[in-house]
């Protein structure tokens, strides 16, 4: 899955570069790209596609994505990790109950007392 935006769903290009802090010289050296270029993209109101999605990750909208994505991805492992704590505890158990069960009766499985806890 790409995770750069549609060129429809990009802000505008001069709205990016005036997001982004530092000056003209600061920015296209940034981009690699003389500051005299950066000044004709911004008179057109355009730029090639690298250029403008280079800016827009250095935005308030590229860092607001990455943080969404970084938040929405720990939220997601995190209820993950919670889930996989209470399975465990559910499945240790049921494993001491089955214990428990065999240690009643007078036989007892080759693993009986591996998984007594404490």
């Amino acid at each position: 899955m790409f995770r750069s935006p549609y060129p429809a769903h990009l802000p505008h290009f001069s709205f990016i570069l005036d997001n982004v802090p530092g000056s003209i010289e600061q920015k296209a050296k940034l981009l690699d790209i003389t500051p005299a270029t950066l000044r004709k993209y911004k008179a057109r109101g355009e730029a090639p596609r690298a250029i403008h999605l280079a800016l827009f990750w250095e935005s308030v909208w590229g860092i607001g994505t990455i943080d969404v994505t970084a938040r929405n991805q720990a939220a997601t492992y995190f209820a993950l990790a919670e889930a996989l704590k209470r399975e465990n505890a559910r499945l240790v158990k049921q494993i001491l109950s089955l214990e428990a069960e065999i240690s009643s009766q007078k036989f007892s499985a080759a693993n009986s007392s591996f998984f007594k806890i404490g």
